[in-house]
């Protein structure tokens, strides 16, 4: 029978793969309720979130709010902000969870690619889910759908960032 690794365990080892900093400092992208930092934080990773939604984060309780962010990806002070506000040298893991159907393919490549080429970061992870949110479902919200792979042609021609399903193993 096969042992379980549960998302933060994954993700955490991907982290830790893809650098040799001890700890890594992991931020993502969308992080809503921030259970993906807490998992990451309670697996020894640095991580830090932000997110657009203030009353989302205004959820998260008080000891893993202080490592969330209100704030959006197409910002072009974005890594600098983070930087700033958590004292953080350098990011060695960007992760964007399932929030790019949020953005246009246009301003999705061009925010992926000024943080792909700012120093401070290392590895970009993508984990793209193909259900559409609710609110689209009902006509309340325009999102974009694309695969992975859709989302890599058009974000990620080089071939440098990771690509996945939101619901795949890393």
């Amino acid at each position: 029978m096969g042992k379980h690794v549960s998302d933060g365990n994954a993700l955490a080892n991907v982290a830790t793969n893809c650098t040799e900093r001890r700890p890594p400092t992991v931020v993502i992208a969308g992080c809503g309720g921030a259970q993906t930092v807490t998992a990451l934080c309670e697996h020894g990773i640095d991580a830090y979130g932000f997110d657009r939604s203030p009353s989302i984060l205004a959820t998260v309780p008080a000891p893993t709010r202080n490592r969330l962010l209100e704030g959006d990806i197409r910002d072009q002070q974005l890594i600098e902000t983070l930087c700033e506000r958590f004292e953080l040298e350098r990011i060695d893991l960007f992760v964007t969870e399932c929030m790019l159907s949020f953005l246009s393919v246009e301003e999705a490549a061009t925010s992926l690619e000024r943080i792909r080429n700012e120093p401070r970061v290392g590895q970009l992870l993508h984990r793209v889910q193909l259900d559409p949110p609710v609110a689209a479902q009902e006509g309340d919200l325009e999102v974009t759908i694309l695969t992975p792979e859709a989302w890599q042609q058009a974000c990620d021609l080089e071939e440098r960032d990771l690509w996945r399903e939101a619901f795949d193993p890393l």
